[in-house]
């Protein structure tokens, strides 16, 4: 059984998103992947200035 890919980070699973080669539908998963990688970086970044 193959592993499944891990992006490491916010622009691979947008990279992923946009691959016209995978289906719809894994597209639209890494799309998600991808927003919240850059909600998660945008809450980081809050956290930092409140400190």
């Amino acid at each position: 059984m193959d592993k499944p890919y891990i992006a490491a980070d916010a622009a691979e699973c947008k990279q992923r998103a946009e691959d016209p080669k995978l289906p719809t539908d894994e597209r639209l998963v890494w799309a998600q992947l991808a927003t919240a990688a850059e909600l998660r970086s945008i809450h980081r970044a809050l956290a930092a200035r409140r400190r």
